[in-house]
């Protein structure tokens, strides 16, 4: 038998199931602290940025944060794990279900609603640090489901000096 006639697929486009699990994963990893977890869940040259709702419904570029390669990203974590002081604290994401917002070629489109609620080690108190949504493109390379590009839209204008951890 011939193995001409044998079919491989091709690249195909990540499904709304894939892009919600690559999702849990990635907040469990941030609020577990595996942040190179974290920086494993994105594509090469990828796009990580944090902004408001109101630059975003302004067109406005600018950005709380923003990296553009896995080396930025890894930089990011690096200044987090050695270099930046700031009071010990943990995060608990709480997300709603995500919705496909645009399906293109092999690149899937979704927005998810967040809360994240940060606990502080010492303390123990509580309180919510941040609200708003991700708005993702998800691809497939090398078989898995990664971030081509988050952005973190957060509701509010008002934002925490804190944000050590990635939201």
């Amino acid at each position: 038998m011939s193995d001409t006639n044998v079919y491989i697929p091709g690249p195909q486009r990540p499904t709304q199931a894939d892009a919600r699990t690559l999702l849990a994963d990635y907040c469990a990893a941030i609020d577990d602290l595996r942040l190179s977890d974290w920086v494993a869940m994105f594509t090469d040259p990828c796009l990580y940025r944090i902004t408001t709702r109101a630059n975003l419904a302004r067109g406005m570029p600018l950005s709380i944060m923003l990296c553009d390669t896995k080396a930025m990203l890894f930089d990011r974590v690096e200044a987090i794990e050695q270099a930046n002081l700031f009071e010990p604290h943990v995060t608990r994401h709480v997300l709603s279900d995500s919705r496909v917002i645009d399906a293109k070629g092999l690149v899937l489109s979704v927005q998810t609603s967040f809360i994240v609620v940060r606990t502080m080690v010492a303390s123990g108190e509580m309180m919510l640090f941040a609200a708003g949504k991700y708005l993702d493109e998800v691809v497939s390379e090398g078989g898995r489901t990664l971030f081509r590009s988050k952005t973190v839209v957060l509701d509010s204008s008002l934002v925490d000096t804190l944000i050590a951890l990635p939201l």
